[in-house]
C-alpha cells in the first residue's frame, strides 16, 4: 500500500515506532486521550495535530497522507532533529545559552568533535551535541569583544554549516537551507568570503539531494568564480573549498543542471585542483576533505550519471580511497561501486559490495535512497538474499 492509502490512524501508529501513546502525548503536550481519539479514527483540532505532528518530527502533511514520511529514522533521530531545529533557529535570531560559553578555542574543538560525528554516521550523538553547540557559540559571538570577534564568527558559522548537514542527511531540506542560510549571513558579517563560499558550496550539494539540480550547478559555478585562485596561489584552505565547488558543478551538470560537456569541463578542473593539493585537505579542518582522492570519488558520480559505464570501470580499477577520505564519503562511493556492478549484470558483486558498505557505515546507510535502487535492480539474486540486503540497509523490500 502507499502510504496515502492508510487511514490517519494507521499512519499515526507507524510514526510513533516504538513511542507509546503516553509518550507521545507528554512530548506534544496534548492529552493521552486526544492521541487515544485519533488512533481509533476520531479526530483532533488543528493545533493538536500540529503538536503531535512536530513530536513525532514530522510535518502535519506526513500525518495525512499528503507526503511519504522521511525514512529510518528511528525514535532517538526525530527527538533530535527537534532539537537541532529549536537550536539552529533560536541561534539565528539570538537567543543564547544561559550558562557561560565556552571559549573560542574550546568551542572550536566541540564543533570538530560534531563534524567527525557527522562524517561517521553517529547522527543521534550528532544532534545532541549541536543542539548544546549552537546556543554556547552564539553567546560567545555575541559576548566577544572586538578583538575576538572574527573567531567566534567563524565558530558560529562553522557551527551552522554542520546543522544544515545534519539536517540535509536527516530529509529536513528546509531545516538544512536554514541553517546554512545562517551561516552565510554571519560570515559576510565578519567578511569571511572563504567561509562564505564554503557554506554556498554545501548549499549546492543541499540543491542536489533536494532535485535542484539546475540551482545547485549555478551557484557553485558563481561561488568558484568568485574565490577562484590563482594559478601561483597555494593556500590550501582556498584550493579546498574552489575544488568541492568545481567537483558540485561538475556533478550537478551530469544529472542535468548543464550539459554533458559542461560537466566534463569542470570535472577536469576538479582534478587539477586536487593535483594541486596532492593530498585531501579541509578548509579549517572543517567538512569535507578535497583532493585528488575526492574528486574520483565525484569523476565515478559523473560517469555513473551519463552512463559512461567503461569510465566508471576504469575509476573502480584505479581508486583506491584511504583513511584521509571519511567513512561517508567512502560509503557514497561503494555505493557508486555497486551500481557499476549492477549495470554489468554482476549481481553477486553488486550484492557484496552493497553488505561492506552496509557493514560499514550501518548508521549512514539507512539515510539514503541509493541501497533501495540496487537492491530493487537486483534480478539475478534469490529472494532471501535480497531480504537480507534490505534488512541490512534497513529499506523495505517489494518482492517481484
Amino acid at each position: 500500500m502507499q502510504w496515502s492509502e492508510y487511514t490517519t490512524a494507521e499512519r499515526l501508529k507507524a510514526l510513533r515506532n516504538g513511542m507509546t501513546q503516553e509518550q507521545l502525548a507528554e512530548a506534544a503536550e496534548v492529552s493521552v486521550g486526544v492521541v487515544r481519539k485519533l488512533e481509533r479514527g476520531g479526530t483532533a483540532s488543528l493545533p493538536s495535530l500540529l503538536s503531535i505532528a512536530s513530536a513525532l518530527g514530522t510535518d502535519i502533511a506526513v500525518l495525512f497522507g499528503q507526503q511519504e514520511p522521511r525514512r529510518s529514522m528511528d525514535r532517538d533521530e526525530r527527538a533530535a532533529l527537534r532539537t537541532l531545529s529549536a537550536a539552529t533557529h533560536d541561534a539565528a535570531i539570538g537567543f543564547s545559552s544561559d550558562t557561560e560559553p565556552g571559549t573560542v578555542d574550546e568551542l572550536r574543538a566541540v564543533v570538530q568533535h560534531a563534524d567527525a560525528a557527522y562524517w561517521s554516521g553517529r547522527y543521534t550523538e550528532l544532534g545532541a551535541l549541536l543542539g548544546a553547540l549552537l546556543p554556547e557559540a552564539r553567546a560567545r559571538y555575541d559576548a566577544s569583544a572586538a578583538h575576538e570577534k572574527s573567531a567566534a564568527a567563524g565558530v558560529l558559522a562553522d557551527t551552522f554549516q554542520t546543522a544544515g548537514m545534519a539536517a540535509n542527511v536527516w530529509g529536513s531540506r528546509d531545516l538544512a537551507y536554514a541553517a546554512l542560510t545562517y551561516g552565510r549571513q554571519i560570515a559576510v558579517q565578519a567578511d569571511d568570503e572563504l567561509r562564505d563560499a564554503h557554506l554556498a558550496a554545501t548549499t549546492s550539494w543541499v540543491n542536489l539531494r533536494d532535485g535542484r539540480t539546475a540551482q545547485g550547478f549555478s551557484l557553485a559555478v558563481a561561488q568558484a568564480e568568485r574565490i577562484e585562485p590563482k594559478m601561483s596561489e597555494h593556500d590550501p584552505d582556498r584550493l579546498s573549498v574552489y575544488g568541492q565547488l568545481v567537483a558540485n558543478a561538475a556533478v550537478a551538470a551530469s544529472r542535468g543542471g548543464a550539459s554533458p560537456e559542461t560537466a566534463r569541463e569542470y570535472l577536469s578542473q576538479a582534478h587539477a585542483v586536487g593535483a594541486r593539493l596532492g593530498a585531501e585537505h579541509a578548509r579549517g579542518e572543517h567538512a569535507q576533505p578535497y583532493g585528488p582522492l575526492y574528486a574520483a570519488t565525484q569523476a565515478m558520480s559523473v560517469a555513473i550519471a551519463l552512463g559512461d559505464t567503461p569510465g566508471a570501470l576504469r575509476l573502480m580499477d584505479t581508486v583506491r580511497l584511504d583513511d584521509t577520505v571519511p567513512l561517508a564519503t567512502r560509503a557514497r562511493y561503494g555505493l557508486d561501486v555497486a551500481l557499476t556492478h549492477v549495470e554489468c549484470r554482476r549481481w553477486e558483486r553488486a550484492a557484496d559490495t552493497l553488505e561492506a558498505v552496509c557493514a560499514m557505515a550501518p548508521g549512514w546507510v539507512p539515510h539514503q535512497m541509493l541501497p533501495q535502487v540496487i537492491i530493487s535492480r537486483l534480478s539475478g539474486l534469490p529472494v532471501s538474499r535480497l531480504r537480507g540486503l534490505a534488512h541490512a540497509a534497513k529499506v523495505p523490500l517489494g518482492v517481484r
